[in-house]
């Protein structure tokens, strides 16, 4: 992957791209690109807005494929998702209980590293709605970008 002032030429239509792609299981650095652009002179408004709308429709691909495994789906994404739940073990376990305990607004959690995928997966799983899901999904990812928009604001 490029460095952020590289994939700062792409504006905001890169951000967008950028951020969908990471709120899906794409290691790609949404923060970096939002800062750069914020750095650049993007209206931090702005910016947080595009990237909160690309990586919520990015979880919005894991919240489908948690809908799917749970009502039976299979397959290769159901076998690459019943590896991972693996993998991860007991932390896995702790998330779905946290999701099935506190429901919708555990998913504010959505914005940690390494498991911030893993509630996203819990919350389609569990049969969250959807609208609560968007809602505390943004509002997770969405502080997350604010705070690195106004990181990079105060460097100005």
């Amino acid at each position: 992957m490029p460095d952020p002032s590289v994939l700062a030429t792409w504006g905001l239509p890169g951000l967008f791209l950028v951020a969908m792609l990471a709120g899906s299981v794409v290691p790609v650095p949404s923060e970096a690109l939002l800062a750069a652009l914020v750095y650049g002179g993007t209206a931090p408004v702005t910016a947080i807005g595009v990237a909160t709308t690309g990586n919520v429709l990015g979880a919005l691909s894991l919240y489908v494929l948690g809908r799917w495994v749970a009502g039976g789906g299979g397959g290769a994404l159901g076998r690459w998702y019943a590896r991972r739940r693996e993998k991860e073990g007991p932390r896995m376990q702790r998330v779905e209980a946290w999701t099935r305990k506190w429901g919708a607004p555990a998913l504010v959690m959505s914005w940690l590293p390494v498991v911030g995928d893993a509630f996203v997966i819990a919350g389609g799983m569990l049969g969250v709605r959807p609208l609560p899901f968007v809602f505390f999904v943004a509002l997770g990812k969405g502080l997350r970008y604010l705070a690195v928009a106004l990181s990079a604001a105060a460097t100005l």
